[in-house]
């Protein structure tokens, strides 16, 4: 069964909002349950959205990404220390899945085996669509340098992966370093 994730989203200084859920967390025995939107490229708002913040200048929004129940004891202790805070709650929304695209190409065999084994490899509950790998072997190009127009071996994919948040922002971040991954900004779909 997913687990149901909720978007908290926050106005105030990042640090200071981060810090009191990280000690609100920790307090109750809690860890790696929140995720902060800006540390995981989790998409944002929108660019209209940005324009108005800058205008009217307020303060920084932060986006936690928290699980169902401890998200509404944070919301409700965040709402309690408002005003010495300097802090207010300004949303929060079921988040129902999240999705992010990426593409890979490389020329070497041992990278493309891995690359394939990577995503092969998928935690339980993430999906992946329009995966087609589309690999090619050309003997005749083996032994060309590295930068030539033809290689004896390449290997290029794209596709989407989508699922529940967590499990969907925790492989997005297992795979982010990898230097031959091109990957897009994930997006949260709300309920």
């Amino acid at each position: 069964m997913n687990k149901t994730y909720f978007e908290v989203v926050v106005e105030g200084h990042h640090e200071l909002i981060k810090g009191f859920a990280l000690g609100f967390l920790a307090a109750r025995g809690i860890e790696e349950e929140a995720v902060f939107a800006r540390e995981h490229h989790v998409k944002g708002s929108g660019k209209l959205h940005h324009l108005m913040r800058i205008v009217s200048a307020t303060e920084d929004q932060t986006r936690i990404i928290i699980g169902e129940e401890i998200g509404r004891a944070l919301r409700e202790a965040y709402e309690k220390r408002q005003t010495e805070l300097a802090i207010r709650v300004v949303s929060i929304r079921r988040v129902v899945g999240a999705r992010f695209n990426f593409r890979f190409k490389t020329f070497s065999k041992e990278f493309g085996e891995k690359l394939k084994a990577t995503f092969a490899d998928l935690p339980p509950e993430v999906q992946i669509s329009e995966y087609k790998p589309e690999e090619v072997t050309r003997p005749e190009a083996k032994g060309v340098e590295a930068y030539a127009p033809l290689h004896d071996y390449e290997i290029k994919a794209s596709g989407k992966m989508f699922g529940p948040a967590k499990e969907v922002i925790d492989f997005y971040d297992r795979i982010e370093h990898n230097e031959l991954i091109e990957l897009e900004e994930i997006e949260l779909e709300f309920s």
